[in-house]
């Protein structure tokens, strides 16, 4: 039963994740179907998405953080660390960041092959289940070979926090940065593009990328698997977990029951009910 509540769990989070992007998709579909886009605008529109989305959600995030009722209901870390200091934002720093995004999004709109798909709900969910089910696996990958005596001081930079901030998620060094770029659009150049679904990846993949840096569950993270990472150092290197269970280096998680997260509560419900049945034997 443990077994299946697990499976169940982790593929949870990419139907979720796949259910979130068609849906989003639709509403770029929406916007952009009936105008003729040039290449410039496809990596002006991309970019836009991706840093609006990410600075946007991320003060979000944060500013949730800060009302103590709703981060003592929402937290999803278990064991305390010593808080630390965050690196504030600078002009220097936004800018840089932005040419980086900018020069990434020009290269990959430039070297993937653009392909229409449509406003197939279907097919675009089917789409995006492959999709974060591939880009798991490849960042998994490339994850784990940072942790490696190789290539750990590539990675350093991120790991200077136990402590997280939902802007943790961009705290990279450049060569990093490419790296995981690379991974995350390995699908994109092997299957081609659509703008659409791209700029609803970019929202979507923002979104669960700070809120797992947040050390909150709030609606696509349902327990302390990246807060564990940091911690330890080691193991849960995936997004989430399948991939860290399928090749054995899964840290436990401590899941987070509620209506956001059906398996989790449906599991934990079970164990009470189970609890109970046993007192009173």
């Amino acid at each position: 039963m443990q077994k299946l509540f697990n499976l169940c769990f982790e593929l949870e989070f990419y139907i979720k994740i796949a259910i979130s992007c068609a849906i989003v998709q639709q509403a770029f579909y929406f916007l952009l179907n009936n105008i003729e886009i040039n290449f410039i605008t496809q990596v002006l529109l991309y970019w836009l998405v991706g840093s609006i989305s990410f600075y946007g959600i991320g003060f979000l995030i944060e500013k949730i953080k800060t009302n103590d009722v709703w981060r003592e209901k929402l937290n999803a870390r278990v064991k305390k660390v010593k808080k630390q200091p965050f690196p504030s934002f600078t002009v220097k720093g936004i800018i840089t960041g932005e040419i980086k995004a900018f020069i990434s999004a020009l290269i990959i709109l430039y070297l993937a092959p653009e392909v229409h798909r449509g406003n197939s709900l279907l097919l675009n969910l089917g789409w995006f289940l492959m999709r974060i089910v591939a880009a798991d696996l490849c960042f998994y990958v490339s994850h784990r070979l940072f942790h490696t005596k190789l290539l750990y001081k590539i990675h350093l930079k991120h790991h200077e926090f136990s402590d997280s901030s939902s802007f943790v998620a961009g705290h990279k060094s450049l060569l990093e940065y490419i790296i995981v770029t690379l991974t995350d659009v390995l699908p994109i150049f092997i299957f081609g593009y659509d703008i659409t679904q791209l700029c609803a990846w970019s929202f979507i993949g923002n979104a669960y990328n700070l809120e797992g840096h947040s050390s909150l569950s709030i609606f696509f993270i349902p327990s302390n698997f990246h807060d564990l990472h940091h911690t330890s150092f080691h193991g849960n290197y995936g997004i989430h977990g399948f991939w860290d269970r399928v090749f054995n280096t899964l840290n436990p998680t401590t899941k987070k029951p509620g209506i956001m997260f059906p398996v989790s509560l449906l599991e934990y419900k079970s164990i009470k009910s189970s609890l109970s049945n046993d007192r009173t034997i």
